[in-house]
């Protein structure tokens, strides 16, 4: 019995089949790995922002805490300068002391400042020198990369008299009740999809740096011990 061959036309139709299961199987792996890094890219990105977001937000609700405790013993301490801003567009810097009673006394006053390296926000948390007594004095900041892709730390400072200012000095005869902050980043890695804009707190519009992911988040912090004393 005689055996035949493929035909030409057989083996041009087989590899035809092949190259194109070949290419939709790339394309299904291609397109599974660009939604892996999609996704790894936000939750990075977003978990990044909320982070900066519970530093930020914790470091203003103590700004202006004055009193150490332990146990049955409770001191007062003097602060001077509890909270200072500067209005830098949509990177504000920003300086606070308080006190905690989460160290030991002779360490209690804090320094916090909050500063820009380009894109990276900075975070500054020294002791204060203690004077004489229970008063705190100054410390030299030691700024530390606290998050990169940094493109807004935005405050807006809400005063007891109702105005809305873009620094905590809100006029002798009033106070920062709370403050409205706005903190985006962009994701470190490039992806596919990126780009568009954003509006922080104070209206200013951002533009999303090309092929990457942005995310803002803006909410109001109170800040309790900034209240004067009757």
């Amino acid at each position: 019995m005689k055996r035949h061959g493929f035909t030409l036309v057989e083996l041009l139709v087989a590899l035809a089949l092949l190259v194109t299961a070949l290419a939709v199987g790339l394309r299904y792996f291609v397109a599974t790995a660009e939604t892996g890094r999609l996704t790894q890219a936000k939750g990075e990105l977003q978990d990044r922002v909320r982070m900066v977001m519970q530093v930020v937000s914790g470091d203003l609700q103590l700004a202006g805490a004055k009193y150490w405790t332990r146990g049955t013993q409770s001191v007062g301490f003097t602060l001077v300068g509890v909270l200072l801003g500067a209005d830098g567009g949509a990177k504000d810097t920003l300086t606070l002391r308080y006190v905690t009673s989460l160290r030991e006394q002779n360490a209690a006053c804090r320094r916090v400042d909050y500063t820009f390296d380009g894109d990276t926000l900075q975070r500054s948390d020294v002791n204060i020198t203690p004077g004489s007594g229970t008063e705190c004095l100054t410390g030299t900041p030691s700024p530390q990369a606290l998050a990169d892709g940094i493109l807004a730390l935005d405050i807006q400072y809400l005063c007891s008299d109702g105005s809305v200012k873009n620094t905590p000095d809100c006029g002798a005869s009033a106070y920062p009740r709370s403050a409205r902050l706005t903190v985006a980043g962009y994701s470190l890695t490039p992806v596919r999809g990126g780009g568009g804009s954003l509006t922080t707190v104070s209206g200013l519009t951002l533009t999303c740096p090309r092929d990457r992911l942005c995310y803002a988040m803006t909410q109001e912090v109170l800040m309790p011990n900034l209240k004067p004393v009757q």
